[in-house]
């Protein structure tokens, strides 16, 4: 499930930078000839297959209900990770304190990882993506 974005002047200056994130992700894409909308809808299928396949494999742990936390993590088409995953900087207060529940995202990536599916979705094996996955107990 893609979570609904902030409104006001938080919520515009998410969906400028999610706009660059596009069109950074689209440069290889456009070499092959696909439309500035085929890519962004390419990208976007391609984030909701991973944030699907993340949410399967997390388990929520007993007493962290209600939370919400954000991780930035950027792989390649092929299903691997590029780097390491880092908790995205707007939940890194909440994380603090939310140890058992950071934990077991980072755990659900383990199990997670190579993702399936992407190159059926048109990602290039060596093409890398990067986003921002929110996890909502």
């Amino acid at each position: 499930m893609i979570w609904p974005l902030p409104s006001g002047t938080h919520g515009r200056m998410i969906r400028y930078l999610a706009l660059c994130l596009a069109m950074t992700l689209a440069a290889p894409a456009l070499a092959q000839g696909l439309s500035a909308e085929a890519i962004a809808k390419q990208n976007q299928a391609i984030a909701i297959r991973v944030q699907q396949q993340l949410m399967a494999c997390w388990i929520v742990p007993p007493g962290e209900e209600d939370q919400r936390l954000a991780l930035d993590i950027a792989f390649f088409g092929d299903g691997t990770l590029d780097g390491e995953v880092m908790l995205a900087p707007e939940s890194a207060k909440a994380a603090s304190k939310r140890g058992v529940l950071t934990d077991s995202i980072l755990a659900a990536v383990d199990r997670c990882v190579p993702f399936e599916g992407l190159e059926a979705l048109g990602a290039a094996a060596d093409e890398r993506f990067s986003v921002t996955i929110y996890f909502q107990s």
